[in-house]
């Protein structure tokens, strides 16, 4: 079973994907060497598996839905970014259209293979159309999303201080997210979600969280937590406070960005062809 101080680490790393060893020795008490030792040997043992850049689909101008089934059959497809497998057999989806009735047309296409939906959220959402520097930043992250800055600064070549600036701003926009791919069959750690029509008064949950995605009151928020009594602690706080909301606990996850990818460099090259032009 996972030491304390090995799970404080793993949940470090679900609040912050990019923060430091040092940061981390700090909050854990550790020495340097005594951390770094821990983090080799996570990824040795394949607890980490890997980092992933979440990115959110409105960043690059697409709409975004999220829908679960509750059924064993898997389901996969190009527009599919996130599958979370759940207890209950209940899998949860964060799909990708070029528009509301796109997204809904791709769920009823999911509802003919998986049944009835378990729950559907398709928020308020404006799509953006990301800046050059912000496409160089996010393309960089993908491909190595704990890149250090002043390394990033140097392949992109952009100052410093303008990508910190940059990357707080679309992490504090949930824009993007670096995220811990972790087997959490060998860390005892517990991902849940609760999908709610009040979730912004449940302030209990910031303590825990590590996502969140909301328009007025209503909203999915993803927590982890280092084991299924204080799961069931937060779990029992949310149906007091809202009976009819939705928890799912995660399994296994699986984060996708080669539609980022794909449509930022389309974007680019879009932007050259119209220079070109005019």
């Amino acid at each position: 079973m996972m030491d304390s101080v090995d799970k404080k680490i793993l949940l470090s790393l679900f609040k912050d994907g990019r923060i430091s060893q040092r940061k981390i020795a700090d909050e854990v008490k550790l020495s340097a060497t005594s951390l770094n030792y821990r983090f080799n040997k996570l990824i040795e043992d394949k607890i980490i598996r890997s980092f992933v850049l979440y990115v959110n689909p409105n960043f690059y101008g697409k709409y975004v839905g999220r829908v679960s089934f509750r059924n064993i059959k898997d389901f996969d497809s190009s527009f599919v970014n996130v599958k979370v497998k759940c207890l209950e057999e209940i899998t949860f989806y964060e799909i990708e259209g070029n528009s509301i009735n796109d997204l809904q047309d791709k769920i009823s296409y999911m509802r003919k293979e998986l049944g009835e939906y378990d729950m559907i959220y398709i928020p308020q959402q404006n799509p953006q159309k990301p800046s050059g520097v912000d496409i160089e930043i996010v393309k960089t992250l993908i491909k190595n999303p704990r890149m250090e800055i002043g390394e990033i600064a140097k392949e992109i070549n952009i100052p410093s201080k303008t990508i910190m600036r940059r990357l707080n701003v679309l992490v504090n926009k949930n824009l993007i997210k670096i995220i811990p791919v972790i087997d959490l069959s060998k860390s005892d750690i517990v991902l849940f979600g609760i999908f709610s029509s009040v979730i912004n008064k449940m302030e209990f949950l910031k303590q825990c969280e590590f996502l969140r995605f909301t328009d007025g009151d209503r909203g999915i928020v993803i927590c982890s937590v280092d084991n299924v009594k204080v799961a069931e602690n937060y779990v029992s706080q949310v149906k007091m406070t809202d009976p009819n909301s939705r928890i799912m606990i995660a399994t296994d996850y699986e984060i996708r960005n080669d539609n980022a990818r794909n449509e930022l460099e389309k974007i680019e090259k879009d932007a050259i062809l119209n220079s070109i032009d005019s």
